[in-house]
């Protein structure tokens, strides 16, 4: 039989089972309508046990080395800003750079500061967590004045306690990823370049320490010494600061002039050091628009003999107040006097905005409601991050009194008024001429009182707010566009990173069409335009 159907012999019944019990096994295996059936669910046996504990650890530990891994590969850089990190701008410039080109940011910087910037509360809050704030105190122990103590010896000690404040949070409290670049602002030069000089020789070797000079901090110390430089402590505070200095890996310099310094006396290496210059942002540079002009014009109508100065300031030594009181006293006589004549070149009042906290606002104010000017008003605020850059735009001429203590740096309230597209009155001083201000074509400067009286008397007589003010300060208007500016602060960024867009003709409005209708349309073109000059000029 099997000779004669071999098939017989490939059907051969398993051990154990009989024909019919076959025969059910195969009539299970198809339903009733002929198609085959699902087989039964296995019940578990002893060979199909669930995965030991040995291999969850074993899994466990692989995802442990997948994120260290992800860990190693991503870049932390850490900030040391011994400050109010929401009032240090060019630090926050930093850090959003930083966090855009995908680092781990993490700000050393005073507890309770000020509010920072949309982009950088984004990243906080964000579930990968790219940037976070460090607190650490002014005075990490309440201590009550004992009479009789001079002032030196709680500076020496606020110095320690803030020196362990932050050698701990370099070490410990930077997070999982290990630091790859940590970034210093320098002044306050102590105790911040002592204590990144110790971690230094702690942390890795790949870690890279660079140090932001935004100015000299034994200038801005000696002008608080009533002899100078010639103090003691401030010779201390040179000597720490040169010395110091040569253990960082890079550094960065506002200004030209800064970087000569470092080379001439401190004897740094050129190729070392960096010169990024301060540019607007974006925030400022939306609002230097054709619409923001027309908004003010018509501001303008509505108070038609007033002109509104804006200045920004810490109420520090290196802001001398005393000239604008002087000056204003001068222009207060000047007005009385051309209001009189009835002359068509008359003088308007003056409102003058100051912005900022410090220990000196307080006198002013007394000595400035002691004056009793009639053609002459002041206002003081401290406005937030995001109602800075609208006041400015809103005012017509920019004042900055800032005599630098190094003369080597330039003042960031002027870039943030020309990227809102105002005109400066500043003092001035070598630097500030050569490297940002521009003599009678975005600004003009002064050193003293009569001047700033003359400029002001200049620049505003016959001020006519129905129109664009006066005619010299349309001049000025015209250089701080938003088209202009790329060659004050950077004269490649049109051809870095990005072209700059092409200007798109706008049709003039029909007739019944409104005008604010037609400057919308026209404020939108240009913000397709806007080239944050900032990071520009950060990635060059």
């Amino acid at each position: 039989e099997k000779e004669r159907k071999p098939w017989i012999a490939m059907t051969a019944l398993p051990r154990g089972r009989t024909k019919s019990e076959t025969r059910k096994s195969e009539d299970n295996d198809f339903d009733a309508s002929g198609r085959k059936a699902r087989p039964p669910p296995e019940k578990d046996s002893p060979e199909k046990n669930p995965p030991s504990k040995s291999k969850k650890k074993k899994k466990k530990g692989d995802q442990k080395k997948r994120r260290s891994r992800e860990q190693q590969q991503q870049r932390h850089a850490v900030l040391v800003v011994l400050g109010d990190f929401g009032h240090s701008p060019r630090a926050q410039n930093h850090a959003l750079s930083l966090v855009k080109r995908g680092h781990v940011v993490t700000v050393i910087a005073y507890a309770n500061g000020s509010s920072v910037k949309k982009g950088l509360e984004k990243a906080q809050r964000g579930k990968n967590g790219r940037f976070r704030v460090v607190g650490i105190s002014r005075w990490p122990v309440n201590i009550s004045r004992i009479p009789l103590v001079p002032s030196i010896v709680y500076f020496a000690f606020r110095v320690v306690l803030q020196f362990v404040q932050v050698l701990l949070c370099l070490l410990f409290e930077t997070g999982r990823v290990k630091v790859t670049d940590v970034m210093v602002q320098n002044p306050p030069c102590l105790p911040t370049l002592l204590a990144c000089a110790v971690a230094k020789r702690c942390m890795n070797r790949n870690v890279k320490f660079t140090i932001d000079w935004h100015n000299l901090g034994f200038s801005i110390f000696s002008m608080q010494r009533k002899r100078g430089e010639k103090d003691v402590l401030v010779k201390i505070m040179k000597a720490h600061e040169k010395y110091f200095s040569r253990y960082f890996d890079h550094h960065l310099t506002v200004t030209e002039k800064m970087k000569q310094f470092l080379v001439d006396e401190w004897r740094v290496d050129a190729e070392r050091i960096s010169v990024v210059k301060d540019a607007p942002g974006e925030q400022f540079l939306r609002l230097n628009s054709i619409a923001t002009r027309e908004k003010k014009v018509g501001f303008r109508k509505k108070t038609n003999d007033v002109v509104n100065v804006i200045s920004s300031t810490s109420w520090t030594p290196d802001e001398d107040f005393d000239v604008l009181l002087d000056a204003v006293a001068l222009y207060d006589k000047r007005a009385k006097a051309s209001a009189r004549t009835k002359k068509t070149k008359r003088l308007p009042h003056l409102n003058i905005l100051i912005t900022g906290k410090g220990d000196l606002r307080q006198s002013f104010e007394t000595r400035a409601k002691e004056a009793n000017l009639k053609c002459v008003s002041f206002s003081y605020a401290w406005l937030p991050i995001h109602e800075y850059p609208q006041r400015l735009a809103m005012s017509d001429v920019g004042l900055c009194l800032h005599q630098s203590s190094s003369k080597l740096d330039l003042p960031m309230k002027i870039v943030d008024m020309f990227g809102v597209g105002i005109p400066v009155v500043a003092r001035g001083y070598e630097c500030l001429r050569e490297e940002l201000v521009r003599e009678g074509v975005n600004g003009v400067l002064f050193d003293t009182s009569e001047e700033l009286c003359d400029v002001l008397t200049s620049l505003l007589e016959g001020w006519d707010g129905k129109e664009n003010g006066t005619d010299a300060l349309n001049q000025l208007e015209v250089a701080v566009t938003r088209d202009r500016l790329s060659g004050i602060f950077s004269p490649s960024s049109t051809t870095i990173g990005r072209r700059k867009a092409a200007v798109r003709p706008l049709p003039p409005p029909k007739k019944g069409q409104l005008g604010d209708s037609y400057a919308t349309r026209l404020a939108k073109i240009e913000d397709e335009e806007v080239v944050d000059l900032w990071e520009e000029n950060w990635v060059r």
